[in-house]
């Protein structure tokens, strides 16, 4: 059986299309606390405090204030998420084939992450402004792979399900795509994401 021609190609952020590393940030803030990185860590980018701020459930302004407090720096909001965001490193290598693909495919971003982040990623991805819907945790008050984060892709993709492929580095949330009923790819590298590409007509 013939699979459906692709005609949306979602990506998510992290590790995707930009690298991770909330090591650097982290030292940096313990530099200035006094703090060991880990208590930073956690203090800053647990998984109980991320999942509070990227599911909308507060704002990242009252995460970055409670951070603060907690740490006891004195820095404004907007120092702490300076240095908050370079935890993002841009993928350039990704860049030339998701350009690419955009030539001929419409591109969409899908993410669990928090607003500062998304808004500094915008700043670097060349196609930012191809991106077309844009799903952001924050923004929808769910997160991958719950299935409300999809539902909000599906009501603004306005393309059949079968016709989006789902680029993500985490295999839980490539299960949830799928079973929702797209085509799902677990992200490793460019080539292998070429690899799929071709096989399914994008490039």
């Amino acid at each position: 059986m013939t699979a459906p021609e692709i005609e949306l190609v979602a990506f998510d952020l992290g590790n995707v299309l930009c690298t991770v590393d909330e090591a650097t940030p982290a030292n940096r803030l313990a530099e200035l606390s006094g703090y060991t990185p880990i208590e930073v860590h956690d203090a800053v980018f647990s998984r109980q405090h991320k999942q509070l701020f990227e599911s909308g459930e507060i704002s990242f302004q009252q995460h970055a204030s409670q951070a603060i407090a907690e740490l006891g720096i004195t820095m404004s909001v907007g120092e702490f998420t300076d240095i908050y965001d370079g935890a993002l490193i841009p993928s350039d290598a990704m860049f030339p084939l998701v350009s690419r693909i955009a030539e001929s495919h419409r591109i969409a971003l899908v993410s669990n992450t928090s607003e500062p982040h998304w808004e500094y990623a915008r700043k670097f991805l060349p196609f930012s402004a191809k991106l077309d819907p844009v799903i952001v945790s924050y923004a929808v008050g769910s997160m991958k792979p719950d299935p409300e984060f999809y539902g909000a892709l599906f009501a603004r993709a306005g393309v059949a399900v079968n016709r989006i492929l789902f680029v993500d580095d985490l295999p839980v949330n490539i299960e949830a795509a799928e079973k929702a009923g797209m085509i799902g790819h677990v992200f490793t590298s460019r080539a292998e994401l070429e690899g799929t590409l071709s096989d399914l007509g994008v490039v």
